[in-house]
């Protein structure tokens, strides 16, 4: 894939040791899973620092090091070798991680799809990524690895043989899409939703548009920008210079559903009055995310009959809006993360779901709120309050005020278990849920509330 000289001029870097001739053929900052003739970047970390892995990587058979600072190169990490090992340093290793993306991205002349937003990011981009992959080759981000190093080592698993990307980027400090977005240089630009997410970083609403918006600066010819149309923020936009692209339920759009019906096991509307789309997905909020990844399908010249094939067969992501069947319980696992908008739309399909026995929600902190937060909480209270559920467990110091919330609101306190963490959370639960009964867990991703899950069901199965 590089040079040594190559990657000298793309990160600024300065050859310390070894052979400038050498020739590396990936990128990798884990020794453990780094392959033969690969470029070892040290990066230190909060918890590990790469340098203290240097020899484990020449042991792996690494071609060179990018390293940030002196470190010992000499015998130690030439042991059993004819040279030493070819060593580069640079001020700072995950900058020139970024700076190396950037340049083999560069090498690429292909559609690069970017998707930012609030909530639905990586729903969206799957979608997006399985209908592509029905007519083409296509790199995307693994999982939610949207920031400065996972879209870097993303980018550079870039090949030939792919004919589009697709890429998640979020961040949660202003400056962060804007880098992003400059080390990529995406063509096609989708923003899902602007809602009350980092909120201790953003401070406003309108501040996390400001960063989101960062993103339009960078988009490269032909330059299109895929909108939520039923976004108070978003439907607004104007004068950008872009070939807008839009979609939503309520506001005129260029792709919208209608002749909506959910059911416990996913979703059917009628596309633009024409195409019938099925979603296995569950929660209303997931047409969004169908719709969005339509759009950007469409744009790219996908026809409607490998569309709705694709999302047919999309099964949906773990930890969002899963369901899963125990002993007649349903339990829906939405414990990926949590902020108050993504919160409301599972509330308001658990307000919908058709069921016998009794709805309960177990209830983590919202994260990353800042000075909102107690009002936060508190006003998700009174919108569980107003849900019909039937019992409510609070999991957290955070979420304590969700109950406050709720009780102030007119919940019976005899509904209302407050708990320390998840796994008293969990014996709570265990002591009332019965067969019919369905249950919503969901949280911050902090609060890991997929441990409580876990808990829950080794205990529940006999």
């Amino acid at each position: 894939m590089f040079t040594i000289e190559e990657i000298l001029a793309a990160t600024q870097g300065r050859l310390i040791q070894g052979d400038k001739n050498c020739r590396v053929l990936g990128v990798s900052i884990d020794s453990r899973s780094l392959k033969a003739k690969e470029l070892f970047v040290a990066i230190k970390g909060p918890r590990f620092d790469g340098h203290h892995f240097i020899q484990q990587a020449q042991v792996q058979g690494a071609s060179a090091i990018l390293v940030s600072h002196q470190v010992a190169l000499g015998q130690a990490v030439t042991t059993g070798a004819k040279n030493p090992l070819t060593a580069i340093k640079v001020k700072d290793t995950v900058l020139a991680l970024e700076k190396l993306a950037h340049f083999h991205r560069m090498r690429f002349k292909i559609p690069l799809v970017a998707i930012t937003g609030s909530n639905g990011k990586t729903t969206t981009k799957e979608m997006l990524t399985q209908i592509l992959r029905r007519g083409f080759q296509v790199l995307s981000n693994p999982r939610t690895e949207n920031n400065h190093i996972g879209v870097a080592l993303a980018i550079l698993r870039l090949r030939k043989k792919h004919e589009l990307a697709v890429i998640e980027i979020g961040a949660n400090h202003f400056g962060e899409i804007d880098r992003l977005a400059e080390i990529i240089q995406p063509t096609v630009g989708v923003m899902t939703n602007i809602g009350p997410a980092h909120l201790e970083f953003f401070k406003t609403l309108q501040g996390v548009l400001r960063a989101k918006l960062e993103l339009v600066r960078h988009l490269t010819k032909p330059a299109k920008l895929i909108i939520n149309q039923d976004d108070r923020f978003l439907s607004g936009l104007n004068g950008v210079g872009l070939k807008k692209i839009t979609y939503g339920l309520v506001r005129p759009a260029d792709f919208w559903a209608e002749a909506i019906e959910e059911t416990g096991e996913g979703i059917t509307f009628l596309l633009n009055q024409r195409y019938p789309i099925k979603l296995k997905v569950l929660g209303r909020h997931n047409l969004y995310n169908a719709l969005a990844s339509i759009a950007c399908a469409r744009s790219l010249g996908v026809g409607f009959q490998r569309i709705k094939q694709a999302l047919a067969d999309f099964p949906g992501l773990p930890m969002r809006m899963q369901q899963i069947n125990m002993n007649r319980v349903k339990v829906i696992d939405d414990c990926y993360n949590a902020n108050p908008e993504s919160f409301e739309r599972a509330l308001d399909f658990l307000k919908q779901y058709s069921v016998s026995g009794k709805k309960i929600l177990v209830c983590g902190d919202m994260l990353e709120l800042g000075k909102a937060s107690s009002r936060l909480h508190l006003n998700l209270g009174k919108k569980v309050a107003q849900s019909k559920i039937d019992f409510l467990i609070t999991a957290g110091s955070l979420a304590r005020k969700v109950a406050a919330g709720a009780k102030f609101s007119g919940m019976s306190k005899n509904s209302i278990y407050v708990c320390s963490n998840t796994q008293e959370a969990a014996q709570v639960l265990r002591k009332f849920v019965q067969p019919q009964d369905v249950v919503l867990i969901k949280g911050s991703r902090g609060m890991k509330m997929e441990n409580m899950l876990s808990c829950f069901t080794s205990s529940f199965i006999r």
